[in-house]
């Protein structure tokens, strides 16, 4: 008895329009996530702030959907709080909150300190000292967003160095939640300057002083 006979499989092309448009929405969210976390950075955006979605679609040029999701993002950043039948608003860390999350991250990186101190090679330092050099910059250009985004980023970069793929995610969460703290209460002009205290670690690094640097992190 004779088969039928199949019709040959047909895979229609892929449709470049919706890849365009895929990639064109990622390109668009973010761009929205850095605005909305440059302005929490700058303080344009303060602690409370509620974040009205008519006025921020327009304002980007973007859809309800995506700026939602860009929402949910924050709020699992913990930039933004979701308040039920009130929408979204800037977060206000409490005083709690902050005492626990820097005490987190000050024992966390008491070991990290020790184990630079037996294993930092010359090339990590310079890496790190070009980061500082950054960090001064952008201070003394006046340009907050950039000077706090780079003081956490020197801790990241320490992170880094060691190779541990679960610390740096530990230290990605942590200080995303600091720079946020930092930038949220230290008062603009105020003068504090992370890259003088981050110049004295690298040297104590560089030198091998794990006591030193552990004791100049904590302070």
């Amino acid at each position: 008895m004779a088969r039928p006979r199949t019709k040959p499989l047909q895979i229609a092309p892929a449709d470049d329009t919706d890849d365009a448009s895929q990639s064109q929405e990622l390109v668009d969210e973010t761009r929205v996530h850095k605005a909305i976390v440059d302005a929490v950075l700058s303080q344009k955006l303060p602690p409370g702030t509620r974040l009205v979605e008519t006025p921020l679609c327009e304002a980007f040029g973007v859809n309800r959907s995506l700026l939602r999701r860009v929402l949910v993002r924050l709020a699992n950043e913990k930039v933004v709080e979701l308040q039920h039948n009130k929408g979204a608003a800037v977060a206000q860390p409490t005083q709690t909150e902050m005492h626990e999350v820097f005490e987190v991250r000050r024992l966390i990186e008491g070991g990290l300190m020790r184990r630079l101190c037996a294993c930092a090679r010359p090339g990590d330092i310079t890496g790190l000292r070009r980061l500082v050099d950054d960090e001064t910059q952008a201070y003394q250009n006046g340009d907050r967003t950039n000077w706090i985004r780079l003081s956490g980023e020197y801790h990241l970069a320490a992170a880094r160095i060691l190779g541990n793929h679960e610390l740096e995610e530990i230290m990605n969460a942590l200080v995303a939640r600091t720079t946020l703290m930092k930038a949220l209460y230290i008062a603009p002009g105020r003068n504090v300057c992370s890259f003088e205290e981050h110049t004295a670690i690298l040297d104590a690094i560089a030198a091998g002083d794990a006591e030193l640097a552990c004791r100049l992190m904590d302070e």
